[in-house]
């Protein structure tokens, strides 16, 4: 594990723990929305996984693209 700063949690480095996470995280969002689980939810869920594990470039991407996902309007 590393630390960041001295106040902050220390950073996990488990890539398959990630990559399970988003790949729940990837297919929930695309579900039809329930009424307790808005937008707002997935992305406190998204952002710590962010914060929380030191992700390789392609899983930041990832993340990002669903957080993006995630603030367009529905159709």
């Amino acid at each position: 594990m590393e630390t960041n700063d001295r106040d902050r949690v220390p950073r996990r480095n488990a890539s398959h723990v990630v990559e399970a996470e988003l790949e729940h995280l990837e297919w929930a969002t695309r579900q039809p929305s329930m009424a307790i689980f808005d937008a707002g939810y997935w992305r406190r869920r998204l952002l710590a996984v962010q914060s929380g594990y030191q992700l390789t470039r392609q899983q930041d991407l990832r993340l990002k693209r669903i957080l993006q996902r995630l603030t367009q309007p529905l159709e």
